[in-house]
């Protein structure tokens, strides 16, 4: 028996692959381009893909209406089998092309490459969903049902198997599954699609059954990793995990070495790197916590370990287990070790070599938990001696503006207050990160971010509570629940003599003279605002609405962004300079692309003698922009909650794509026809952006100690009522314009395109600059002038 599907069937279910893969592909885009390139670069993907749609419904909007309706399906065929091909050119130049580099004119000239072998594949999909929605001769709003459906799904799907497969693979399953769509719209002439098939399988194939896999990324960040270089390959959803072959008998994989480190003194470790630069050893280890681990005390990172009656502590970052180490030398009785990684837990505790090699990973005394630390901390009543986070990046990251433009929960004055309520009386907190001497460096804003953890505890002398050692490029921090004791300081002061650290800051010493010292004599949150605001550096306390704790080059100074990005050398204020000039290129680039490919080419349909094209240019503009940049900034905001900004990206476009969906098809049931039911609708989703400013704020509250499940499910209350108002922005703009002016049609959809380009880039300048609730404030103003450009439309003659 046969089985036989209807037109329709076949038609919807083609168009539920096409949307959902097209919005997976953005997801598993982004996840490559974080490992190749640095992260802020990665949110190129929504404008490239932005632009590229919008550039394939023009093309159809200005074809020839009665060719497309006739020839639908093959057309639909046509262009998903260029999708198909499409993805996989992109993948190659993700795979293939080194785009950052530390000369920004190399960046300048590879970046916009790299976006145009990835834009073909949004060029085409726009295209194919166009034909689907306004050329094919099912109910259209029945098929816009169908695609949004399809692109929320895309949205789990993708997650779902970045869990299971490396993310080149998934890709490639994406353009096998794009060529079964091109099967629901018609078959094409000729063995191509086949043969493309064939490529597409042999591929996958040898990725899946060969022990690590053929087709992976070249260049990581700048560095070149090949698979014979390596023992260990893999990636999910928030990471690429790769271990380098072991170092046997070499140097100590030390952050903040001693000056009186021995030269004798030989170890043996694996280097653990997430996503190409962040790295950390896996040392080995057999048992002895002696003499074997001696060596640890040579780093600076360790000296909270000097403290007395040390009885538990908690790590937060795994990483390949060296903080466990130095817990257990210490003769710490329990360690609790937290990582959002689940793949770094499973090296050390499943994984052989690695399992035994560590050692650590089934020991009684030490707990490994895959878990994010803020919300782990939130839902356990533990208490701990000694909590410790170190280096949560490496220095080449940060030297490069890795982290500058995305966002960390882990260094805010929230995220630290949290910790600290979880120490036992008389426990600390220690942190290391990065300091230069005789640079500005990260040291004035972890100060800053102590002393603003301390105010909002109630503490009134926060001197009393702070000690900070360094040695080499480290600064760790140790800050104590409670003030100093005289054993407690007597027992940091004696590893600094005998490890020549150099102490920075103590209750024992006076700092005098610099911006260190500044930040340490303030005595409120005002007064440190204040100081803040002054300095020609960012150096205000991170809080979970701009929780940019690793950009300190303000985004207003671009003098001083150019001044430091044309420099050399080691200097995380170069980097953070760097990050920022790359976002000023991307800016730039989107601007041009906007101009000459949308703008440019439509303004001849642009009727400046209609009073309605300008007013509706307005309203397209205002809900571009407006919803851009409110998605950016749920997105940055809700990956602070989630722990990671891969589930912030997959939650809220699933959340946004489905309930924006509603709105439009319920504009449909329930049109806005007067201009008092627009005012009230723009009026009305412009307070409800306001509101949930702060409903947010209050939700991740209640619900801060809450699973993933639970903490995801939250996110979507918070943004599926907003998407559901905001969906019906473009249906009743599109419906006002067929009224007034239906020549203009393609002029709107492009510049809504194109404000929605321009708003991916404006939102993250604005989250970091002033911070996410100021993108939402902003995007609810967009939203609030619609009460203006949507107010009485000229009607058609």
């Amino acid at each position: 028996m046969t089985l036989r599907f209807s037109p329709s069937s076949l038609f919807y279910t083609g168009v539920f692959l096409m949307s959902g893969l097209l919005m997976a592909l953005q997801i598993v885009q982004s996840r490559i381009f974080s490992v190749t390139t640095w992260y802020h670069i990665s949110f190129l993907v929504i404008g490239v893909a932005m632009f590229g749609l919008t550039l394939g419904a023009l093309k159809i909007h200005r074809g020839n209406e009665a060719e497309q309706r006739k020839n639908y399906a093959r057309e639909m065929a046509e262009l998903s089998f260029r999708f198909a091909v499409g993805i996989i050119v992109g993948l190659i130049g993700q795979l293939a092309l080194p785009v950052v580099s530390d000369d920004l004119r190399v960046t300048v000239v590879a970046l916009p490459i790299v976006a145009a072998m990835t834009l073909p594949a949004y060029y085409f999909a726009g295209a194919v969903l166009s034909l689907a929605i306004t050329r094919a001769p099912f109910p259209a709003a029945r098929t816009y049902g169908v695609d949004l459906l399809g692109a929320a799904a895309g949205c789990l799907f993708a997650l779902f198997m970045m869990n299971i497969f490396d993310a080149p693979s998934v890709i490639m399953m994406f353009a096998l599954l794009a060529l079964a769509a091109l099967r629901c719209f018609g078959k094409l002439k000729g063995t191509l699609p086949l043969i493309v098939a064939g490529i597409i399988v042999y591929g996958i194939a040898l990725n899946l059954l060969s022990p690590r896999p053929v087709i992976y990324p070249i260049w990581n960040k700048k560095r070149d990793f090949y698979q014979a270089d390596l023992s260990y390959d893999r990636w999910n959803s928030i990471s690429r995990i790769i271990i380098q072959r072991e170092s046997r008998d070499g140097r100590p994989y030390l952050w903040g070495p001693s000056p009186k480190l021995p030269a004798s003194m030989k170890t043996s470790w694996y280097e653990l790197l997430i996503d190409g630069e962040a790295g950390t050893p896996i040392n080995r280890w057999l048992g002895d916590r002696g003499k074997e681990l001696h060596i640890l005390d040579y780093d600076v990172t360790t000296i909270a370990y000097s403290l007395p009656g040390l009885k538990s502590s908690g790590i937060i970052g795994l990483g390949g287990g060296r903080d466990v180490l130095s817990s257990l030398h210490a003769g710490v009785k329990s360690v609790t070790a937290l990582d959002v990684n689940n793949i770094q837990v499973s090296v050390l505790s499943k994984t052989e070599p690695f399992k035994s090699y560590a050692n650590i990973g089934t020991r009684k005394d030490v707990r490994l938990i895959n878990s994010e630390a803020r919300s782990w901390f939130a839902s356990n009543p533990d208490t701990f001696d000694l909590i410790q986070m170190s280096l949560v990046d490496t220095w080449a990251a940060t030297g490069a503006g890795a982290f500058a433009l995305s966002e960390n929960g882990l260094y805010t004055v929230e995220a630290w207050s949290t910790f600290l309520s979880h120490l036992n009386p008389g426990g600390a907190l220690t942190v290391s990160r990065w300091y230069m001497k005789d640079a500005h460096s990260e040291g004035e804003r972890l100060v800053s971010l102590t002393m603003g953890a301390l105010f909002k505890t109630g503490v009134k002398e926060p001197k009393k509570h702070i000690y900070v050692a360094t040695a080499n490029r480290i600064m760790t921090m140790v800050l104590s629940r409670d003030p100093f004791t005289k054993e407690q300081l007597d027992a940091l002061d004696k590893r600094a003599k005998e490890m020549a650290f150099n102490v920075l800051i103590s209750p024992r010493k006076e700092v005098a003279g610099t911006e260190l010292a500044e930040i340490l004599n303030t005595k409120s949150r005002e007064e440190l605002e204040a100081l803040a605001a002054r300095s020609e550096y960012d150096i205000s306390p991170p809080t979970d609405r701009r929780p940019f704790f690793f950009n300190q080059v303000r985004m207003g100074n671009p003098a001083l962004v150019w001044r430091l990005a044309t420099q050399t050398g080691l200097s995380a204020m170069i980097g953070h300079a760097h990050a920022i000039a790359n976002l000023y290129i991307i800016m730039l680039f989107s601007f041009l692309m906007v101009v000459f490919a949308i703008v440019y080419p439509l303004r001849s349909e642009l009727n400046a003698g209609n009073k309605f094209v300008k007013a509706g240019t307005a309203w397209f503009v205002l809900i571009g922009l407006g919803f851009m940049l409110l998605e950016i900034a749920l997105m940055q905001r809700i990956s602070v909650y989630l722990g990671h900004p891969a589930y912030g990206l997959g939650i809220v476009l699933f959340s946004l794509v489905l309930s924006t969906g509603c709105g439009s098809l319920l504009s449909d049931a329930f049109p806005l026809k007067t201009n008092r039911n627009r005012i009230m609708w723009a009026l009305g989703t412009a307070l409800a952006i306001v509101m949930s400013v702060f409903f947010i704020d209050a939700a991740i509250s209640a619900f801060s100690g809450a699973g993933l499940f639970v903490r995801a499910l939250i996110c979507v209350s918070v943004t599926a009522p907003l998407g559901l108002l905001m969906g019906y922005g473009f249906p009743t703009g599109m419906e006002m314009a067929r009224q007034a002016h239906t020549k203009s049609t393609a002029w709107f959809w492009g510049i809504n395109g194109a404000a929605g380009v321009m708003g991916s880039s404006l939102a993250i300048a604005i989250n970091i600059g002033a911070g996410i609730d100021r993108s939402m404030f902003i995007s609810a103003l967009c939203y609030a002038l619609l009460a203006i450009a949507g107010n009485r439309p000229e009607r058609k003659a």
